[in-house]
């Protein structure tokens, strides 16, 4: 198991600032030292929809520009792309690319990811997902860089660079995953499969401007000023929850990780380069917590009059609701409809998948946590 991880200081997103910062993610961990002339390496970057950069929705193109800066000048041949939750096909893409401003690599001579097949694979070794399918720049690439933003998340509190990796699997078949893994357990453990599967050379995260409060996409910006590196995704992960006051046990693939013996319970078994506590954000805003989670219980139906009582939901701002109809769209249970511009949750047939929270453009679906449920918390 590795356990370096390196964090570095990054002010803003001045092109010399994010490239020396990166450098100095990198150094004490020895990067870039495995990149060789003439490998071909995808960087999987999140661009989780067509969003500004300033909305700290996605990985800064700053930051991708500065990694295909320095894996061009060592003679890799990189492609960088990603799979949002719309379709996967070249226009699509193509509105993602330029309104994140991902375009910007290409002065850099690295490349967009034009390739939009992808592929079924086997899995044998995998806890929930035994098949999936993920898109083939991964899949034909010699070495895959993991480029994540750090950020809260609706359904598993955190997401880095393990949840990045729910973009390998191709557009809109990513609703039908949230449908079959219904519970937070089963989908962590699905996000581990697929990022243990993917296997990331290196990650790194993009925490200059983080996300607090309604992330993924409907959050508010937070400077956090830092880059992180590890050879270890869920390395990182447990490093950047513990900069927004979350541990193990309060992300669900961290959580799943650990099980697995993937990562240390605790920040203090990582060997941290540059030190973690002075990026320590203490008011930093999180989602709402979700069900009672009895990890591990064999008492299903325990489990299930709990969380009629605990869960969260998905909750619609109707003042601000604009009616656009894009949580529909992407609503795996058809559980969603637009009336007189507004949109309505049937609680009735909702899995709780906060696919509609994670891509409102708007970012007015929230978690909703029942008032039985804060009240135990406060309680306890």
């Amino acid at each position: 198991m590795n356990c370096d991880v390196s964090i570095a200081r990054c002010e803003s997103y001045d092109p010399q600032a994010v490239k020396d910062a990166l450098r100095a993610a990198l150094n004490p961990i020895h990067g870039l030292d495995w990149v060789v002339p003439g490998m071909k390496i995808a960087i999987k970057a999140n661009l989780m929809m067509r969003v500004k950069p300033e909305k700290a929705a996605t990985v800064h193109p700053q930051v991708a520009v500065a990694l295909c800066e320095l894996l061009v000048e060592r003679g890799a041949r990189v492609a960088l792309g990603d799979s949002p939750g719309g379709p996967f096909n070249a226009a699509y893409l193509a509105q993602v690319y330029s309104s994140t401003g991902m375009r910007a690599i290409l002065e850099t001579g690295a490349a967009l990811n034009d390739d939009f097949s992808f592929t079924e694979v086997s899995n044998p070794n995998a806890v929930t997902a035994k098949t999936f399918q993920v898109t083939n720049y991964l899949l034909e690439a010699d070495a895959i860089i993991d480029l994540c933003k750090i950020k809260t998340h609706g359904l598993m509190a955190f997401t880095g660079a393990c949840k990045n990796f729910f973009g390998a699997v191709p557009g809109m078949r990513k609703s039908e995953y949230h449908y079959r893994y219904t519970t937070h357990e089963l989908f962590a453990n699905m996000l581990v499969d697929i990022c243990e599967w993917c296997k990331p050379r290196l990650s790194i995260g993009d925490a200059i401007m983080a996300m607090e409060g309604n992330g993924p996409s409907g959050g508010t910006p937070r400077f956090m000023g830092a880059i992180l590196a590890s050879f270890n995704p869920h390395a990182l992960d447990l490093a950047a929850a513990y900069l927004m006051n979350l541990t193990a046990n309060d992300v669900p693939t961290l959580h799943a990780a650990v099980e697995r013996g993937l990562v240390p319970q605790t920040v203090s078994d990582l060997h941290v380069f540059g030190g973690l506590s002075a990026f320590v954000v203490p008011d930093f805003q999180l989602t709402p917590k979700h069900d009672v989670t009895l990890w591990g219980t064999k008492n299903a139906a325990a489990a299930k009059i709990l969380s009629r009582f605990f869960a969260s939901t998905p909750k619609v701002d109707r003042t601000q609701c604009v009616g656009c109809g894009e949580c529909a769209k992407i609503c795996p249970a058809s559980a969603i409809r637009i009336s007189r511009k507004r949109a309505y949750i049937d609680a009735g047939k909702c899995i709780r998948c906060f696919c509609c929270q994670e891509f409102c453009p708007k970012g007015v679906i929230r978690v909703h946590r029942p008032a039985i449920a804060r009240l135990v918390e406060k309680l306890s």
